[in-house]
């Protein structure tokens, strides 16, 4: 690329506050040094906007950081004085903020460069006033880039941070490169490293896996390369674990299909693809879209929604299967494979592993009660072979399915992890999609409607019931305030009225 294409290329790509950043630093330092990913995403010009910039400069770099943010209104924050990085953040009122990482060079360019994780990372762009910019690729990173291929740096370069081992997976999945050869033949010996980096490094470099289109694929590679059984075991334990009909594959493959069709919900949701890969599955979802896109966009923790815990729910959902597994001759004389309470063990590995993540509380609450409850819309719809889901049955499964207080609707991540396990079986899946599809928008539709129980607007609260009946107050109360509830979203009391006769029923009928 010459200096015209790349100063063309600078130009469209960087944003003006960047520049003036840029200026600021050039104005006291002689050269400073675009780094990492964003040099390699404008090349591939993946990218126009670009919010987080890398930039390499001569220490020190933090009283100049400083400076610089102070001048031009940005925020400061020393993010490791040991080693003099700093970061500075521009926040806007109607975009993205900016960020700003500007770091030491760890020796000259070349060392430092030489340092980093895989060569289409490892390439700068020098700035210096009033010339040019200039590309450095002292590793190779451009012909990596032409070829598709993510190649360690070094043979050192994993070794020195074992997440990286995780982070080639990402790349080759988020670029759609391909792994080299040599780099693979490094990650095989070395996997079992990655278990030693912190659980909440692991964590975050996890995250950004399952954000990936294709989160299933790039789980297939992790367990190819070694690296799935030292970051959770308990998923590829699920390797080679047989499953009758109507399932066609194993556990493990099985799962990394449901992930697929989880992300496709999640990205549909989120207006990242026009269309899911079942027609009639969007049909069937498209007048909820709107509420299903805002419940799903609520933040469990920072960065971290329920849509994208869609593909966590799916990665977690069949790992009780190996513990559970038994296979028996069943009335016809056929073998049948079962996995008889596979849920509840589910429920409690999704806990635990999202424990010893650092997930937040929410979170492990969330992944377990969505494990423990991810077979029950299958129940229900063997249970109304017809399509239609009773409103009292709609209830008892939003009710129970809550992972927090009433009002809570875990219930349709729950749903929406069912209907990407259905799709994973393929045409063999049988003849009733239309009818599943209808029992589970059925209980959407009463998840969304306006004076429900489930939503927490209940007739008689609890004061009302105690001074009508004259009850103290104990699990009588909260027994018919359920009950109560329950014939309200059966549709069998309307009125404040009708519920307290249906009290008053039901207490001269108890007998405790």
């Amino acid at each position: 690329m010459n200096s015209e294409q790349m100063t063309e290329l600078t130009e469209r790509w960087v944003a003006p506050e960047f520049a003036g950043v840029m200026d600021a630093l050039l104005g006291e330092r002689p050269s400073v040094y675009v780094v990492g990913g964003a040099v390699r995403d404008a090349l591939l010009s993946r990218e126009a906007g670009v919010t987080d910039l890398d930039l390499a400069l001569a220490s020190p770099v933090l009283p100049l950081a400083r400076r610089v943010a102070d001048r031009l209104g940005w925020a400061y924050y020393p993010l490791d004085a040991e080693r003099d990085v700093a970061r500075i953040v521009l926040n806007r009122a109607d975009a993205p903020p900016l960020v700003c990482d500007l770091a030491a060079l760890r020796g000259d360019l070349a060392a430092d460069l030489a340092l980093r994780d895989f060569t289409v990372n490892a390439m700068a762009l020098e700035l210096r006033p009033d010339q040019p910019p200039r590309l450095i690729d002292l590793c190779g990173g451009a012909a990596d880039l032409d070829a598709r291929r993510i190649r360690a740096v070094s043979q050192e370069s994993l070794a020195a941070d074992p997440v990286r081992m995780l982070r080639a997976v990402r790349f080759a999945g988020q670029l759609d490169f391909t792994i080299d050869e040599k780099t693979e033949r490094q990650i095989q010996p070395l996997a079992a490293q990655v278990s030693q980096a912190s659980a909440e490094r692991q964590r975050d470099e996890l995250w950004k896996i399952l954000a990936l289109p294709l989160p299933g694929d790039a789980v297939a590679e992790l367990h190819r390369l070694g690296l799935l059984i030292n970051v959770l075991p308990e998923v590829a334990a699920t390797d080679h674990i047989r499953q009758s009909p109507p399932h066609h594959l194993d556990v493990l493959a099985h799962t990394v299909q449901v992930m697929n069709y989880a992300a496709a919900l999640r990205d549909w949701l989120a207006d990242e693809r026009e269309n899911l890969p079942d027609g009639d599955l969007q049909s069937a979802l498209s007048p909820w879209r709107e509420k299903l896109t805002e419940h799903f966009s609520e933040e469990l923790s920072t960065g971290h929604s329920r849509a994208g815990w869609l593909v966590w729910h799916a990665l977690f959902h069949d790992t009780g299967k190996p513990a559970a597994f038994s296979e028996e001759v069943d009335e016809t004389g056929e073998r049948r494979i079962r996995f008889f309470g596979h849920e509840e063990i589910s429920a409690r590995m999704a806990a635990q592993r999202s424990e010893a993540l650092r997930f937040s509380r929410r979170e492990v609450q969330m992944a377990q009660a969505v494990a423990a409850a991810h077979m029950r819309p299958h129940h229900l719809s063997d249970s109304f072979p017809g399509g239609a889901i009773s409103r009292r049955a709609c209830y008892r499964f939003l009710r129970d399915t809550a992972s927090g207080e009433r009002g809570d609707r875990t219930g349709l991540d729950v749903l929406l992890l069912a209907l990407a396990d259905r799709q994973a079986p393929g045409k063999a899946r049988g003849g009733g999609w239309g009818a599943y599809l209808s029992g589970i928008t059925g209980i959407i539709d009463f998840a969304f409607a306006p004076n429900t129980a489930v939503a927490g607007n209940t007739l008689v609260d609890g004061n009302t019931l105690m001074r009508s009946l004259d009850l103290a107050p104990g699990r009588m109360v909260g027994f018919l305030l359920e009950s109560i509830a329950e014939a309200q979203a059966a549709g069998e009391v309307t009125s404040e009225a009708e519920a307290l006769v249906l009290a008053g029923e039901l207490f001269r009928r108890a007998d405790w």
